[in-house]
């Protein structure tokens, strides 16, 4: 029940941090009304997604809270703060899940056996998509939410790499790197010098991130019982 806890926990982080965290919140997160806002969302998607309540919920997003505060007022910012940030979440939530295996347990959804398997899918996904997506977006100081090819593409090659795991063909991986491979090599040399050094740095960071997600999913996913 522990791994099943914690991909429940870990859905509604990512469905707290990056599709109810607003952009106005990112930005305000020195402010106790956005912190108040996000750490709320935090804390109401932990029932939402288990149709249940637990004391650990509240724990769970004052450690939220602490790390957010940490983040925004003692690190410098930048990639590695951003980094750093999403690993003492997942950690706080892997912590909560050991500490509190029956969670899931006590959910009315623990009837059903694929929906651990689903979330935690489901969950790396987001994660891989949304999360790198805000990663090179923090590499270059960008706005994380502005439309484009680039950032579509990104989306669908790293989720690719976590879909290839699911699916249990992990070797289709090697068909996204070398397809990302042939796409920067075309696109670099429509570029500058300049253009070259963010396009590689990009990719890296992008691929990187995708790899990641889908290292942790090959990992945990045949734990689910």
């Amino acid at each position: 029940m522990v791994v099943s806890s914690f991909a429940a926990l870990f859905l509604a982080h990512v469905i707290a941090d990056y599709l109810l965290q607003t952009e106005w919140m990112v930005a305000n997160k020195h402010r106790a009304r956005a912190i108040g806002l996000h750490i709320g969302a935090v804390f109401l998607a932990m029932p939402l997604v288990t149709l249940t309540f637990s004391p650990w919920f509240v724990a769970l997003a004052g450690l939220h809270l602490a790390i957010d505060l940490t983040k925004t007022h003692l690190l410098r910012g930048g990639l590695g703060s951003y980094v750093a940030d999403q690993v003492l979440h997942l950690a706080s939530i892997a912590l909560v899940a050991a500490l509190a295996p029956g969670i899931w347990e006590a959910s009315p959804l623990a009837a059903i056996d694929w929906v651990p398997r689903f979330y935690l899918i489901l969950a790396m996904l987001l994660f891989a998509a949304r999360g790198g997506q805000y990663a090179v977006a923090t590499l270059f100081g960008s706005d994380p939410e502005a439309d484009g090819r680039g950032l579509r593409i990104g989306w669908i090659e790293r989720a690719a790499l976590s879909v290839a795991v699911a699916a249990g063909a992990p070797w289709a991986m090697l068909g996204v790197l070398a397809a990302k491979s042939v796409h920067v090599a075309r696109a670099l040399q429509t570029r500058d010098g300049s253009g070259r050094a963010r396009m590689i740095r990009g990719s890296a960071v992008s691929l990187i991130w995708g790899l990641a997600c889908a290292t942790l999913l090959w990992a945990v996913l045949p734990t689910i019982g």
